[in-house]
């Protein structure tokens, strides 16, 4: 594929001292995703001094912390070229010490403990998410377990998808080829969520052991854990839940974005998104799923934290309209996402002393729903500009 003269197109960084400098490398960051809830790499990007434009898309628009509107509809590429030409000839040399006062990890971590100790203190708190320490929730997950450490609590992650991380108190309970067993059922039989049992047990007996005063649960999608079962037996055992919602999924019949759908609100089936992630190939089950899910989350003694005030609303308009809801926004690590001396890197990449660059970070940024496409078009839009773009998170660099 052809990227463009002006675009250097790169794989995932995973050291993220390493990505804190192309961040800072940015005059000006884009977001194109086709759906996002509170995008930390917005948030990332402005620590680092870097200012945001793209795609009014779920609570995207929120994480803007400057006072101008530099976000428009979906698609219209000519409109955020004028945003991002705009974003270039203004100063925001305050910006990274703002966002930093206002995205710190100490922050985050103080809500979030006000949440877990509503009825009294809890010592014991175990994270589940699909991922750790990588990916926007996988670093959310690992700074809130450093963050109860450091707070004398015994804390614990339990996770299904990814590297094996070795450290203390931290457990891989998802079998890889559990896992792409259920990730194939899930495509023929339109079931996803229902399957990995051998995974879903390894979870139940880490959390037997483990005896929480509470779990916070992040995202169950991504085929990795049975979630009627687990869910079953925290309501068993009668333990706590918090749950921060990064996508829609657990009040859809199936999709992790609904869009504009409003199908959610009364029980949906016959979805517009059937082969869309997390797909079926053949049949329509989230009428059956949607179902499933409520019968799950009902008599659950949990708490929902939505990032977003988007999200928030959203489930408001679902089953779980009675359900306790706080907004605490997705936060980063400051020691790392700051202002970096970035001549080195420019070198290194051979950008022209006189070129100025737009950045965008995510995770398989070329797929439709993270929007590469949009930010090519972008640069094709400004080639006759002194600029240079560069992607990072592609499957294949150039």
């Amino acid at each position: 594929m052809d990227y463009g003269d002006n675009c250097r197109v790169l794989p995932v960084i995973k050291n993220q001292e390493m990505l804190a400098k192309y961040y800072s490398l940015g005059d000006v960051f884009v977001i194109c995703s086709k759906k996002e809830n509170f995008p930390t790499t917005c948030l990332e990007a402005q620590c680092c001094g870097t200012p945001v434009a793209g795609f009014d898309t779920g609570g995207t628009k929120e994480t803007s912390i400057t006072n101008e509107d530099s976000f428009v509809k979906y698609g219209d590429i000519e409109g955020l070229k004028e945003k991002v030409e705009t974003i270039l000839h203004k100063d925001y040399s305050d910006l990274a010490k703002t966002a930093q006062s206002q995205y710190s990890n100490e922050h985050m971590i103080r809500e979030y403990m006000k949440v877990y100790d509503r009825e009294g203190r809890k010592e014991r708190v175990l994270l589940i998410d699909v991922n750790c320490k990588f990916s926007s929730t996988g670093k959310i997950v690992y700074n809130l377990f450093k963050g109860l450490k450091e707070d004398g609590r015994e804390a614990a992650i339990c996770y299904g998808r990814g590297d094996e991380i070795h450290e203390e108190g931290i457990y891989k309970f998802g079998l890889d080829w559990e896992t792409n067993i259920h990730a194939g059922l899930a495509r023929i039989t339109g079931y996803n969520g229902c399957f990995s049992p051998l995974s879903t047990k390894r979870l139940i007996a880490y959390i037997e052991e483990f005896q929480p005063d509470v779990i916070h649960i992040h995202e169950l999608h991504a085929y990795f854990v049975n979630i009627k079962p687990l869910l079953e037996y925290i309501k068993k055992r009668k333990i706590k839940v918090v749950w921060t919602f990064h996508c829609e999924y657990m009040y859809t019949g199936k999709c992790g974005h609904a869009y504009s759908c409003t199908n959610f609100m009364h029980g949906c089936g016959k979805c517009p998104a059937v082969h869309e992630y997390p797909k079926s190939l053949f049949i329509d089950r989230t009428k059956q799923m949607f179902s499933m899910k409520r019968k799950a989350m009902n008599g659950l003694d949990v708490e929902i934290v939505a990032p977003s005030e988007w999200l928030a609303k959203r489930v408001k308009m679902s089953f779980l309209q009675d359900v306790n809801i706080s907004i605490i926004h997705n936060e980063i690590d400051t020691n790392i996402f700051k202002e970096q001396n970035i001549k080195s890197l420019r070198n290194e990449l051979k950008i022209p002393s006189e070129n100025q660059v737009v950045l965008a970070v995510a995770p398989d940024i070329m797929s439709e729903s993270k929007g590469g496409k949009w930010v090519l078009k972008l640069a094709e839009s400004m080639k006759d500009k002194p600029i240079t773009f560069i992607l990072i998170g592609a499957r294949k660099s150039r």
